[in-house]
């Protein structure tokens, strides 16, 4: 799947985004103030509570989707993967639901990429959440660091490049054959939780993406594998 951008659609989400957040900033605010009130009974507390939450899923929402609007700039920089992977260990360690493991392997003397770190760890993130979202209670979430040598059809020249592999892997379900088309469309998701956005997938490949990348989705051996390669060169321009 290949996220099309154009200006005025990018214009669009940025205006929606900033205007929707100053509503919600004083929406959340307005409703704080209510629950300062130690009259309030239970049930209207809980009620407020309740909006609140739905208020600040929203906001965070709208975070998210303004994420996948093209950045004016990206800060790029040369990036040492596996270093980088071991230093996020302890946000990974956060995202951990039902006593599922974490366990990481990466390759020695991995090229480095060229890129944004921000977009990079986003991405990241994204596919680990999901990862441990659809673990079973004490599986075990994987990540995999490797070099791949793979030839860039679009070039005229078709030279292998070097590249870097990610794989986030996990001993889920999986996706449905019928939907594996649909898990990075906007939106679409199989989470049977509420506050579910289903924007995950959307925004990790649009980051991907911008860095001249790709992500693969696969089942291998009965696991459920996402794939992120990086080119371990790029021309930033």
């Amino acid at each position: 799947m290949q996220i099309e951008h154009t200006e005025f659609q990018d214009q669009m989400v940025r205006g929606l985004t900033h205007r929707m957040n100053n509503i919600l900033t004083l929406f959340t605010g307005h409703v704080g103030l209510l629950l300062e009130n130690q009259q309030l009974d239970a049930p209207t507390q809980q009620a407020l509570l309740k909006i609140k939450d739905g208020a600040q899923a929203a906001s965070e929402l709208m975070d998210r989707t303004h994420s996948l609007v093209r950045p004016s700039t990206l800060v790029w920089r040369e990036i040492d993967l596996g270093e980088f992977v071991s230093r996020l260990i302890p946000g990974f360690e956060a995202l951990r639901v039902r006593d599922a493991q974490l366990e990481i392997d990466a390759q020695e003397g991995l090229p480095h990429v060229w890129g944004d770190m921000g977009r990079i760890k986003t991405a990241i993130f994204e596919l680990v959440r999901n990862a441990f979202d659809a673990s079973p209670s004490g599986g075990t979430v994987r990540i995999e660091l490797r070099a791949e040598a793979l030839v860039r059809t679009a070039s005229a020249a078709s030279q292998p490049i070097r590249w870097v592999s990610l794989t986030v892997s996990d001993e889920g379900p999986g996706v449905p054959s019928e939907t594996v088309e649909k898990i990075f469309a906007p939106f679409f998701t199989l989470k049977q939780k509420q506050d579910a956005a289903g924007l995950g997938l959307t925004v990790a490949l649009g980051f991907v993406q911008q860095l001249g990348g790709a992500i693969r989705y696969r089942r291998d051996a009965g696991r459920t594998v996402f794939e992120i390669v990086l080119p371990s060169r790029c021309d930033p321009r």
